[in-house]
């Protein structure tokens, strides 16, 4: 969604800003809302106009929902058609989605291979941001969901086909011995990887899916063009729609994930950061002056905000906790 944009008033603002209305509307009208979220949410709205102009548009399309009581609210959206094939969980937030995007951008969101939380919302398996999930598929295959991630599962009698809509899954794909033999593929908005009896991850990320194979192999083919390239145990690749990047080593710190954890070697700041990002709501910055620091360790995922508050023990930084929601990592001032 980098880069995106929809419609306030007239003027164009970044999908991001948007949807981080859409989130503020979620935890206005859960009927949970704390004070310290009420007031982090004010901020929220003074810290940029583009951010008011995004809540002023939410606020009105929504249709006055949000001055409903929590429970009233939650019972409005839930009666809605685009609700009655989502969670419950989920349903306050795709409504709150759909209100910041507008239809056009609703309707575009759910083209087939589109990214975006509108069709995440809607997948067959999903996790929302710091959550993970494992599961046993139909034929013996295991699936293990990262934060933030949404897939598609489409068995047929000819294949074995997982549509990755959003974020990143792990694979340990069974072996198949019924007749015909079916194939088993994950598609992303790039193209295919098929699996060659293997164990791996593919991540969706901003304009390609990126491939690490840790047992077997897979094959990766681009949606345009003839080109494939199968990459091997303990190698990693990457492919945009229409060409494949060469494959090259990886390390297996690259699936941490899966037992709660991020490795970070001589890590830059700056991508550290965004990693954690995947697993924390809000937004978490980086000053220029200090995204080429190096940071090395193990880190739990289970406690983001210890993490962050950590850093000033091992780099010459603050963190600036803004918001709650609203994180930055700075240069150290001088005392």
């Amino acid at each position: 969604m980098r880069g995106a944009t929809v419609y306030a008033q007239g003027q164009p603002i970044d999908l991001a800003v948007a949807m981080q209305a859409a989130e503020w509307l979620t935890t206005l009208m859960s009927g949970e809302t704390t004070p310290a979220e009420k007031t982090a949410w004010q901020q929220w709205r003074q810290a940029h106009p583009d951010h008011e102009r995004a809540w002023r548009h939410i606020e009105s399309v929504s249709g006055g929902l949000r001055e409903l009581d929590g429970p009233a609210s939650r019972q409005a959206l839930l009666q809605s058609p685009l609700s009655r094939s989502v969670s419950r969980r989920g349903s306050l937030r795709l409504l709150a989605w759909v209100s910041a995007i507008g239809i056009t951008g609703w309707f575009g969101a759910r083209s087939e291979y589109a990214p975006g939380m509108a069709r995440a919302a809607l997948a067959d398996l999903s996790t929302g941001v710091g959550e993970r999930r494992e599961l046993t598929l139909a034929d013996g295959s295991r699936l293990h969901l990262n934060s933030g991630s949404a897939v598609n599962i489409r068995y047929t009698d000819t294949q074995r086909l997982l549509q990755l809509v959003r974020g990143e899954v792990f694979i340990a794909t069974a072996r198949e011995t019924g007749r015909p033999y079916r194939p088993f593929l994950v598609e992303t908005a790039q193209g295919q990887a098929q699996a060659l009896g293997t164990r791996y991850s593919v991540r969706q990320a901003d304009g390609s899916t990126l491939v690490a194979v840790e047992e077997g192999a897979v094959r990766l083919m681009p949606r345009q063009g003839d080109c494939s390239l199968v990459i091997q145990a303990g190698q990693g690749g990457g492919m945009t729609a229409r060409s494949i990047g060469p494959a090259h080593a990886v390390s297996p710190d690259i699936w941490a994930w899966r037992q709660g954890l991020l490795l970070a070697d001589a890590m830059p700041l700056r991508d550290f950061l965004h990693e954690l990002s995947r697993y924390r709501h809000g937004l978490l910055g980086c000053d220029d002056a200090v995204a080429g620091l190096r940071i090395s360790g193990v880190f739990p995922l289970a406690d983001l905000d210890a993490v962050l508050l950590s850093l000033p023990d091992s780099l010459p930084v603050d963190v600036r906790l803004r918001t709650r929601y609203w994180v930055q990592v700075e240069a150290r001032r001088q005392r």
